[in-house]
């Protein structure tokens, strides 16, 4: 089967990471950016402005002869960290537009030109874990990957039946410039994901292409999170109140009690 993929803000950190990844499959790459970068993450990076006529001009030039297009969007930006007191309107809006206004005019090229050329589609767009977990200092950028999400299921309502559009929900990378701007915290907050590390970046642009295959595609209008299990806690381990033996000290591992517990009263042997 012939596959156009196209991907968007390329030169990033996630894109470029996939678009090396996507090269190595068969098929059509499409690499866009507006900014290559000073090392291409390919020799056929064209410099391009999914909200400008030439992104339009260049999907119907590629779909031509195809029998699958896959649009992965990464363009956009995460805004420096700053409280909502800090953050006027006109940052606030800039960065919507950069995040969301983005995307939602890239998807629409995306949905309308392969539905005139009758060729079955899937769309994979970026959000973050800060869509329905809230950063404490990136107002905008939350809100703009809770609109993201919200976007692949308005998508899916009324393009589902040729395009199969879902977001992928970031948490944090491993090689990424704000990981490493964490300095002397990094210890701590890496110790609140339960799988004990933060993504590699490799390892997210290959679940992000697998993602974008046909074999995902009834997942049309949902959300795949890849955070090792951060959001998934209500309080992290370092203050979560643990479960206490039968002289009230918290239990450790391997050594809770064995005694019998009746089942209509959960306190365990002895009397009350």
């Amino acid at each position: 089967m012939t596959c156009l993929r196209v991907v968007t803000g390329a030169s990033g950190m996630v894109g470029a990471a996939l678009t090396r990844h996507l090269a190595q499959l068969p098929g059509t790459l499409l690499p866009l950016d507006t900014h290559p970068g000073p090392a291409p993450a390919h020799p056929d990076m064209v410099l391009a402005d999914v909200t400008g006529p030439d992104f339009v001009t260049l999907l119907t030039e590629q779909l031509h002869g195809q029998e699958r297009a896959e649009l992965y969007h990464t363009a956009g930006h995460v805004p420096g960290l700053a409280r909502i007191a800090d953050t006027p309107t006109e940052d606030f809006a800039r960065t919507v537009a950069d995040n969301l206004t983005t995307t939602y005019t890239a998807l629409r090229a995306f949905a309308l030109a392969t539905r005139q050329a009758g060729v079955p589609a899937a769309a994979v767009l970026l959000s973050s874990v800060g869509a329905r977990r809230a950063h404490r200092y990136l107002v905008g950028y939350d809100a703009a990957k809770s609109g993201t999400e919200s976007l692949v299921r308005s998508f899916t309502l009324e393009f589902g039946q040729h395009l199969a559009v879902r977001a992928v929900a970031l948490g944090p990378i491993a090689q990424s410039a704000t990981t490493a701007a964490d300095g002397e915290r990094s210890s701590a907050l890496v110790s609140l994901v339960p799988h004990g590390t933060y993504a590699d970046l490799e390892d997210v642009a290959r679940a992000v292409a697998a993602f974008g295959s046909p074999h995902f595609d009834t997942a049309t209008g949902h959300t795949l999170t890849l955070d090792g299990g951060l959001t998934i806690q209500l309080r992290p381990a370092a203050i979560e109140r643990p479960p206490a033996d039968t002289d009230g000290a918290p239990e450790t591992p391997g050594h809770g009690h064995t005694g019998q517990t009746n089942p209509l009263n959960p306190v365990s042997g002895g009397t009350r």
